[in-house]
């Protein structure tokens, strides 16, 4: 089973951590030193919980040289307004508009100050005054780089694996959009939102915790053919509904046996929009039928179905693993 690695910032939302005690083999987040005294209560209750997985420079990844992100950060950049680059005037407070300095090489600490993008915080010269957008792209390589050095080295559906996750859309596109000079490949769109359903009211952090560990066969069986769905749908021959017919049986079961155990939780479910998105090798699928939209299953909670997409990926990284996106703010109707 993966991890969730969500980002860009340190501290997850509450549906997006919601899903990641209750699916998930645990959340992992990008931080800097002194990390402990910035996390969020929930997220603290998270770390307590053995589910926490911070992921710090110079201890779970070596900071990027700006030989290697320069073409990246040049693209993502230019996608963003000039107006949403500059820094705030005046150092605020939190995580929303600094930047540690140790999340990044000291040539790419260089370039961001030359470009006037970042100025030092008068308060701490190890964190950088900068704009949120500015933030977003920043995290978002960091993010991409992280996820897919650990699931080359360990593979991405074991325990050390990770999958990419946010709720950002914009630092979603910085990763994904199709640019000039990137390979662009053909991508299935997958709507899993009706799979996951989180509770639709704050629910304390032990209890999301109980509820994993007495079904934690359930969660593992439906993680494990939602996995299988995917993988399924990357092999580049097959139509969609072809890979979902391969697991509709397991899938099927593993949804209603998690379903009865939401129920038997008394708790009030929904279902919120996460869409997997998931690059294909070859040129069949999503390139072939570039307007398909295919439902492959309905539930409570809405339809699981795939559309088509394109997707930038940079074989120089090795594994193109699947990211994922969540639209937290919108509820889709309820779930068993």
């Amino acid at each position: 089973m993966a991890g969730m690695l969500y980002y860009p910032f340190a501290n997850a939302p509450e549906p997006v951590l919601q899903q990641a005690i209750l699916y998930w083999d645990d959340l992992a987040t990008v931080v800097a030193p002194g990390w402990e005294d910035r996390l969020s209560a929930r997220m603290k209750e998270v770390q307590d919980a053995g589910l926490y997985r911070p992921l710090e420079a110079h201890q779970a990844f070596g900071p990027f040289t700006l030989h290697e992100i320069e073409m990246e950060l040049d693209h993502a950049l230019k996608q963003v307004p000039l107006d949403a680059l500059i820094p705030p005037a005046e150092p605020p407070h939190g995580e929303f508009s600094t930047l540690h300095v140790d999340k990044l090489h000291k040539s790419v600490v260089k370039e961001l100050l030359q470009r006037r993008l970042v100025y030092r915080h008068p308060g701490s010269s190890s964190r950088l005054v900068a704009a949120p957008a500015l933030l977003n792209v920043v995290v978002s390589l960091i993010a991409g780089r992280i996820a897919a050095g650990i699931n080359t080295q360990s593979g991405c559906t074991g325990p050390e694996g990770l999958r990419p996750h946010t709720d950002i859309k914009a630092a979603h596109l910085l990763g994904t959009d199709p640019a000039s000079g990137y390979d662009v490949t053909a991508c299935w769109q997958v709507n899993l939102g009706p799979l996951l359903p989180v509770p639709r009211d704050d629910v304390m952090i032990g209890d999301l915790v109980r509820f994993r560990t007495r079904y934690n066969a359930e969660r593992q069986r439906l993680m494990l053919a939602i996995d299988d769905l995917l993988h399924k749908l990357k092999q580049a021959d097959r139509h969609p509904q072809d890979a979902y017919r391969l697991v509709e049986r397991e899938l099927s079961e593993a949804t209603a046996e998690l379903n009865a155990a939401a129920r038997s939780a008394k708790w009030s479910w929904v279902a919120r929009p996460v869409a997997a998105f998931v690059a294909l090798t070859a040129g069949f699928g999503a390139a072939a039928q570039p307007d398909l939209n295919v439902p492959l299953m309905a539930l409570s909670g809405g339809a699981v179905n795939v559309a088509t997409t394109r997707l930038r990926r940079d074989v120089s990284r090795g594994v193109a693993d699947y990211r994922y996106l969540h639209r937290t703010q919108k509820l889709v109707g309820g779930a068993g």
